[in-house]
Order: structure tokens, then sequence, then C-alpha cells
């Protein structure tokens, strides 16, 4: 009898190793499959636009999970590229970092890998990466994450070890022009690949104005400029003071007065801002005000005024698209009751935070309270036995 049982259990632990194997080898087929569909794509539009094929089909492994995905196999979507302002093709909606988010929906899949290149290449935030060598796939990833393109902590890491594993590497090579090859002892060796693999001390030397701040872990950039996140109980005199700015020069990056009031979780530039957004153009929302969309998109405010052909200290209508990197022919449609020139960023005080208690203000989403206090949208709902996301104006939220 425990004869029969120690080979039942034998057999049974056999067939468990036997699946996992077998799910090991479905997705490393799946890895194998997607390679040799995309590779040719990814060199095609690395010689258009000097992204790294390696870097192009790693993150195409790693986003759509081989294939795999609802985003790849629904949407055509190879990269995870949501909306955004100046989308105006085909949308595609699913609970990601916030619910019912928007991404971008294609045709086909080349469209998505050329609109990956043209996103990547049209940025201001990653123009450093086109600074790198075509072959630094590890500058790259690194730059991606310093840069804002994923929230994963260890998404370089990932990349990489996507990146070697499978050795795409070997793609960038036939993805380079003859003149780079002509000037280039990448290729005199038969062991070229594995120069490229150790170049990695040069690569954190160029990317090391890209990565956070050692000493404070929060620096990181948008459109190219160095900022961080304002934490619950932080003063600007605080920050001022920690990365050595000085009150004024933090209060000019940021289009700021002494009498401005500012939230938990918004955006604090510690380098001037640029004359030019992050993106093409912007929708104005209900209530939004120049200074609001100035640190949003990080262009200076009198460069936003100046290409929207507006007066200083008026504000566009809801419904208006302004221009951040091009001059306007005529200026948009202005609201009839002017408001406040500077709109405070929030309006939080003392008395709206008594006992950790916060006020829902319009416009206000469960996902945007609870990056505000380090909170997951789970736990800010769990404090307030919420069954929903919907909120009302007014509404009291436990924050802690």
């Amino acid at each position: 009898m425990i004869l029969a049982m120690k080979k039942t259990v034998s057999l049974f632990l056999i067939f468990i190793s036997v699946l996992k194997v077998s799910a090991q080898d479905t997705y490393q087929q799946r890895v194998i499959n997607y390679i040799n569909t995309y590779k040719e794509l990814a060199i095609v539009e690395m010689k258009r636009t000097g992204v790294p094929a390696s870097i192009t089909i790693g993150q195409g492994i790693i986003e759509t999970e081989a294939g795999r995905s609802s985003l790849a196999t629904i949407a055509n979507n190879h990269f995870g590229i949501k909306c955004h302002e100046d989308w105006t093709g085909d949308t595609y909606h699913f609970d990601d970092d916030a619910p019912n988010e928007c991404f971008r929906k294609y045709t086909s899949a080349d469209q998505s890998f050329k609109d990956h290149s043209d996103f990547l290449k049209g940025k201001q935030r990653y123009a450093c990466l086109f600074q790198l060598d075509k072959t630094d796939y590890k500058g790259w990833a690194k730059g991606l994450k310093a840069c804002g393109y994923a929230t994963n902590p260890k998404y370089a890491e990932i990349l990489i070890t996507a990146i070697e594993n499978n050795n795409l590497q070997q793609y960038d090579l036939l993805g380079l022009d003859a003149n780079y090859i002509a000037n280039s002892n990448n290729l005199d060796s038969t062991n070229a690949i594995c120069k490229i693999q150790n170049q990695d001390p040069e690569t954190d030397a160029i990317v090391s104005d890209l990565v956070s701040d050692p000493q404070h872990g929060r620096v990181y950039f948008f459109n190219n400029i160095k900022c961080i996140e304002l934490k619950q109980g932080e003063t600007l005199q605080k920050i001022a003071s920690e990365y050595e700015l000085g009150m004024k020069r933090l209060l000019k990056y940021n289009d700021m007065t002494s009498k401005t009031k500012v939230q938990p979780g918004v955006r604090l530039y510690l380098q001037p801002k640029h004359r030019n957004g992050d993106l093409a153009y912007h929708t104005v929302k209900e209530e939004e005000s120049m200074f609001e969309i100035s640190q949003m998109h990080g262009i200076q405010l009198l460069y936003l005024y100046e290409k929207n052909k507006m007066i200083m200290g008026t504000e566009p209508e809801a419904g208006e698209i302004l221009n951040l990197r091009s001059d306007r022919i005529s200026p948009p449609k202005l609201r009839t009751k002017q408001k406040v020139v500077q709109k405070e960023l929030t309006s939080y005080h003392p008395d709206s935070l008594a006992e950790n208690i916060y006020t829902v203000k319009k416009g206000d989403t469960l996902y945007a309270i609870s990056k505000m206090y380090n909170l997951t949208v789970d736990q800010l709902k769990q404090l307030n036995n919420l069954k929903s996301d919907v909120l009302s104006v007014g509404d009291k939220l436990k924050v802690k």
C-alpha cells in the first residue's frame, strides 16, 4: 500500500514537472515566433529612425507577453502606447495603471512599430537617447526607464535580460547604415557582439544624468528636465534647501510666486522649463489654467502665451487646442469670466487635511488622490468602504 502511494506521488511530481517544462517551452516558442515575425520590421525602423532594433523587439516581447496580450491581439498595439492629447486615430480601452485607460489602436502591427519609433523620436523627453551609440542597448534600456517610459523600477534590467537572453543585439548590427559601419570598429572582429555587451561602464557614464539622483532617489526627467513630485507635508522651502536651489530659483523654474500653494503629488521642476512642450498640442479642460498647462507639459509660461498669441493673464476656453511647439496663426477663444492668472494648483489647506481627511474636488479621481498619498486605488477604496470608483464633489475620504 505504502509503495503504491509512493509511486503515485512520484508520478504526480513527474507530471507537474512536465507541465512546468511544457509551459516554459510554450512561452519560449512564442518568443522565438515573435522575434522571427517582427525582426525585419524592427531593423527597418532602426534604419529609418535610429531606435535600436534590439530595444524595439525586446520591448515588444515584454509589452505583449510575446504576442499574446489583448492589447496586441485586438488593438495591434505592441508597445503599450496610450492615446495622449495628439492621437486622432482609433482607440482601445482597458484597465491598466488606472481604470478604463485609453490606448492607441492600429490597423496592423507595421503601423504600431512605426508609431513606436515616431513616438520616441518625436518626444522631447526621449531626445537624449538618440545621443547614445546605436548599438548601446544597455544605455537605451536605462535611459528609457529614467525618462519615464515605464513605472516598473526594474524595467531596464528586464529589458536588458530579454535582449541578451535572445541575442537581440545581433539585429542592431543589421540595422546599422553604411556610413556607421565604414567608420566603426564594431564589425572588425567576430566578437563584435561581446564588445557591445561589455561597454557597460561607458553606458553608465553617458546616462548618469538620466538616472534618478542616488542621494534623493526621487529625481526623474520629464520633457528632458529634472523634476520631482512633492510629497505630503513638504514645503517649497524644504525642496529649495534640500536640492540647493534657493527659493527664488525654484519659484522661477516653476513660474510660481511666494504665495503659490501646492499640493502633494504636484510636479516641481529643478531646472528651467523649455520653450517647447513635450507634446505638439494640448486640449484645454474645464477650469484648467495656463499655469497648470505649462507645468503639465514642461513649457515656460511666457512661451506658452506667446505661441498661442495670448495676452499674459488671459485664460483659454475649455475645448480649445493650444500649440506647445509651434506658433498659432490666431489666438484661441478666451473665457468670458477672467480668472486669476496663476490659479492655485490645489485647494488643499491644513483644515481640509484635518484628521487625514481629503475633500473631493471637481475633476478628482480615485487614481489621482491615491497617488497624492502614496496609496493604491484598492487601498483607498478599502479605507473608505467604496464599492465603485464614482466620486462626488464634496465627498470626504480617509487617506490614512
